[in-house]
């Protein structure tokens, strides 16, 4: 409801006219006109439009029909807040909070007039000049910059109409889905790293426990420290002297296989030699012409005594 007023002078005086005025979008709700069931067994191309917008479902739909209008000028609320950092919470005691508080991501934008006023720069003139008081000031100092060429215009200027009204459009229409899916990713993230926290508490709670049994069986055996360390030297002074043992066979085997072929090559060497001396002395022998001789006359013999025997 707003209110028109006109003063004029009657007999000297003021007289004021108070008018009353209704907005349009404040006008009475008008009920919608029921859907005959004729329309919906058989309807037209521009029913079944209506039908679409309205939300209902034609014949043979067993669910109402999902429009992209049907978010049109809901506003999206968090269903869980942010949480607040506790007020004891110190990551060092020396830390200051009054001086320098944690940084609080606000859950929602601030508050803004006209789209781009902030309310916080409003609410001090309406204490003292009222309501219309910011409007007024803001307005006068955007006139007064324009008058006076401080903000000038280029040729492109009234395209900033078209862009608030764009704005408007996408706010209005698809803004909604893309707060609630922003929502859902920024709680994704939250999750993802609250996993990785989980994960590394676990891995910590679990190394506590490894060390605390750890820690158990160490008492445990503490008081067995000397006789183990007596076993250790031991097994350690056997293997050392297993060691040294295998040493000294490895040694006296390679001593024994150097004698063996050093005898066995003295050996083959002597044999040859006298091979070697035996045939040189048979072949001088051969040589001389009294061994021909001899050796001709036992043939001359053999031959005889085989012809006395035919």
């Amino acid at each position: 409801m707003s209110l028109s007023r006109f003063a004029a002078p009657t007999n000297g005086a003021f007289r004021v006219f108070v008018i009353p005025a209704r907005a349009a979008h404040a006008a009475a709700p008008v009920a919608a006109a029921p859907v005959k069931p004729e329309e919906l067994d058989n309807p037209g191309f521009f029913q079944k439009i209506a039908l679409r917008f309205k939300g209902i479902p034609l014949k043979g739909e067993l669910h109402p029909p999902k429009s992209m209008f049907d978010d049109c000028g809901k506003e999206w609320f968090a269903p869980e807040p942010l949480p607040a950092v506790p007020k004891d919470y110190k990551e060092h005691p020396d830390r200051d909070l009054v001086n320098f508080p944690y940084p609080e991501r606000p859950m929602y934008a601030p508050k803004t007039r006209l789209l781009m006023i902030p309310n916080s720069w409003c609410t001090p003139f309406e204490k003292v000049t009222g309501t219309s008081g910011p409007y007024l000031f803001f307005g006068g100092l955007f006139a007064f910059l324009v008058n006076k060429e401080l903000w000038v215009f280029e040729e492109q200027g009234h395209m900033l109409c078209g862009w608030i009204l764009f704005y408007l459009l996408i706010s209005r229409t698809v803004g909604y889905r893309i707060d609630k899916y922003l929502y859902g990713e920024f709680q994704n993230r939250i999750n993802h790293f609250k996993s990785l926290i989980a994960d590394d508490l676990k891995e910590a709670v679990e190394f506590r426990k490894n060390s605390a049994a750890e820690t158990e069986s160490l008492n445990a055996v503490k008081e067995k420290f000397p006789v183990i360390f007596q076993e250790n030297m031991a097994l350690q002074l056997e293997a050392a002297y297993r060691n040294n043992v295998q040493q000294v066979a490895t040694e006296l085997k390679r001593r024994i296989d150097y004698l063996h072929e050093t005898e066995a090559t003295k050996q083959r060497f002597e044999r040859e030699h006298m091979v070697k001396w035996i045939t040189e002395n048979v072949m001088k022998d051969v040589d001389q012409k009294a061994f021909k001789d001899q050796y001709m006359q036992m043939c001359i013999q053999q031959l005889q005594g085989l012809a006395a025997q035919k």
